[in-house]
């Protein structure tokens, strides 16, 4: 795996790892019921790379974070939500480095939340924009 890869999968480790709600996977292929929410995803979203001097390159990922929940009864959305964002950020405070596979989030983390669809089924998503710094030497 790549140092990003391991990076993503820490990601996915804290939202699974969320106790207040039953969070699940986000499956391989979208979803055709609601019956699978609430699930996240991570994923890549952007990034930058900038060299710092011959042998060091500073590599900053956006790694996007994203829980979808019924949308069905707002306010069981907003519930899970309010449940859901807390927690997913103090998990993030308290490992800043994602398991040493990080030089470190690039705090502050921002979040949106937005209606959304997943295939057909509409949902209610909290995205998390968390940067993450590396420092690599560059291959030649």
């Amino acid at each position: 795996m790549s140092i990003i890869d391991d990076a993503i999968v820490q990601l996915q480790t804290h939202a699974l790892a969320i106790t207040s709600e039953d969070v699940r996977a986000a499956p391989s292929y979208p979803v055709d019921t609601a019956a699978s929410l609430p699930l996240a995803i991570a994923y890549i979203a952007e990034g930058t790379a900038e060299a710092i001097e011959a042998t060091t390159v500073k590599m900053l990922y956006t790694v996007n974070v994203d829980f979808h929940v019924r949308r069905d009864s707002m306010k069981s959305a907003y519930t899970q939500l309010d449940n859901i964002i807390p927690e997913f950020l103090k998990r993030l405070a308290g490992d800043p480095t994602l398991g040493d596979t990080v030089d470190t989030i690039n705090f502050p983390v921002s979040f949106s939340v937005t209606p959304a669809q997943w295939d057909t089924v509409v949902t209610q998503m909290a995205s998390f924009a968390i940067p993450l710094k590396f420092r690599e030497s560059p291959t030649n």
